[in-house]
């Protein structure tokens, strides 16, 4: 299951940390300022009476908490106000675009996906049953009204000029006559990670004005009961809370809609759809139903699943194929073992250090049939690997001597297979995320810790129907006692720093 937390864009509403203020909200009335002042300073006196400033961390996210309020107080004295200072809505989606960039291009650090350097994910053209015609994408785009005499010229001369690798993928998006994608991979396999590199690669060459990519994760739609555009315009607006500000509809006759819906209406974002089979099997072909009524053929998008669920779900229960139309398709392929092999030794300090000798018999056995070569043939595996069994960026191995050696994955008796090894993996990564560190000290173990996720999965899981959206400012609501506030939102913020599978920000989870 997916996990993301928002935490940084709770500084400033509806943007990443960085995004200045007044690209969004107008100026705050000189009351509101003031009120918001003494409101602060209330806190602060409040606190420090009766409070020990210690972890700074829940102090400073209560803190954080406040910042939110001016713009809340401007919505509520000033209904009806756009919120934003631009209305054209070329340039809203332009501001859009910064907001988004900032959003992933932060998430990038912290999930350390160019740390030691991005790990070069192959892929190949999908099965021809599980995606449209190449013959059939040709005539369809060349149907468009508008469509160029040169357009065809970019688009690959059949599915196999979609083969690539690393961070061709916006290029091979291109390729793709009708700009309908399909990105489908084995558990662990980087679907996410390769979906946040197409993001990027996108905005890179974005003209002003265009459409948007933005990254939605499919696990919180449920289309039985919500629209697509509904869905899509709600979770726009949960990011970017300045795009629910009201502006006329088109056609005038149908009133207002809120600045995230205009822009979905006139196709100025790109959606990125991601985990097809994160949503329950019922729902799934009713799913891909419903994005092919709300988007139609002319209008890009990617979508992503596991190669099996999605396989499974093209076939409704009334026995009717139902394909996503207009979509080309692309499948990811294992790791190179060599690169994987180069990964582990980089990341362990580079040739002729004592920590990358100790990965000298595993790396030998990559490529084989062995349990650990499958267990680190994805750069989901890679990851928790490297985080159990390397010295941090700012360790000494000889510093380290409880560390685990990373030749205990060759037992066959303890690891006799794949799914072995993977559930070592998982339940030794947290251990390692909260290992002690001389210079970074945490006052919460590693079991403090464990207890703490624990409760967060079961309360996504059971709670609020399995999506993975959890704010960080809805910790205090779900641990009245206060004690359990402190070591909940200390949990998240140490595991948030060491590990990139649990980022800060409201950014999905998910290799």
């Amino acid at each position: 299951m997916r996990f993301r937390v928002a935490w940084q864009r709770a500084q400033i509403p509806g943007t990443p940390s960085r995004v200045p203020h007044d690209h969004y909200v107008k100026r705050v009335p000189k009351q509101v300022g003031l009120l918001y002042v003494v409101l602060v300073g209330a806190f602060l006196a409040w606190y420090t009476r009766g409070h020990k400033v210690e972890p700074l961390v829940t102090v400073v996210s209560a803190f954080t908490a406040l910042l939110a309020l001016p713009a809340a107080v401007v919505a509520v004295l000033r209904p009806g106000k756009t919120g934003l200072a631009p209305t054209h809505l070329g340039d809203v989606a332009d501001q859009l675009a910064q907001g988004v960039r900032q959003q992933w291009e932060a998430e990038a650090r912290l999930r350390r996906l160019n740390d030691p350097f991005p790990l070069p994910v192959a892929w190949e053209a999908a099965d021809a049953d599980l995606v449209e015609s190449w013959t059939q994408l040709k005539e369809l785009a060349e149907d468009w009204p508008g469509q160029s005499p040169e357009a065809d010229s970019a688009w690959a001369v059949n599915p196999g000029g979609l083969a690539g690798k690393g961070g061709e993928l916006a290029e091979v998006f291109e390729r793709v006559p009708t700009r309908r994608l399909v990105v489908l991979g084995e558990p662990g396999a980087g679907k996410t990670v390769l979906l946040i590199r197409l993001l990027l690669g996108l905005l890179e060459h974005r003209p002003p004005g265009g459409p948007v990519p933005v990254l939605f994760p499919l696990a919180s739609w449920d289309p039985a009961r919500q629209d697509l555009y509904t869905w899509m315009a709600d979770e726009l607006a949960q990011d970017h809370p300045a795009l629910r500000a009201l502006i006329p509809a088109n056609p005038p006759q149908a009133g207002t809609c809120t600045q995230a819906r205009a822009l979905l209406a006139h196709r100025l974002v790109l959606p990125i759809l991601d985990g097809l089979d994160e949503l329950p099997e019922r729902l799934r072909a009713r799913a891909l139903h419903a994005i092919n009524q709300a988007l139609p053929a002319r209008q890009p998008l990617v979508l992503s699943s596991r190669t099996t669920e999605y396989r499974n779900a093209l076939t409704t229960p009334a026995g009717v194929t139902v394909l996503l139309n207009g979509a080309a398709g692309i499948r990811l392929l294992s790791l190179d073992p060599a690169k994987a092999a180069a990964y582990l030794e980089r990341d362990a300090g580079g040739p002729g250090t004592k920590a990358t000798a100790r990965w000298r018999r595993v790396t030998a056995s990559l490529g084989t049939t062995a349990a650990v070569s499958q267990a680190l043939s994805t750069p989901l595996g890679l990851f928790l690997a490297r985080t159990i069994y390397n010295p941090r960026p700012d360790e000494h191995l000889s510093d380290l001597p409880d560390l685990s050696d990373p030749d205990e994955l060759l037992d066959q008796t303890r690891f006799p297979t794949r799914q072995d090894i993977d559930t070592h993996l998982f339940t030794a990564f947290i251990p390692a995320a909260y290992r002690p560190h001389p210079d970074q000290p945490t006052p919460w173990s590693a079991q403090q810790a464990q207890r703490t996720l624990a409760f967060l999965a079961r309360h996504l899981e059971h709670s609020i129907h399995g999506t993975p959206n959890l704010a960080w400012w809805q910790l205090p609501a779900l641990c009245p006692d206060r004690h359990l506030r402190q070591g909940s939102l200390s949990a998240h913020g140490r595991t948030t720093s060491q590990s990139p599978g649990l980022a800060a920000s409201r950014a999905p989870v998910r290799a």
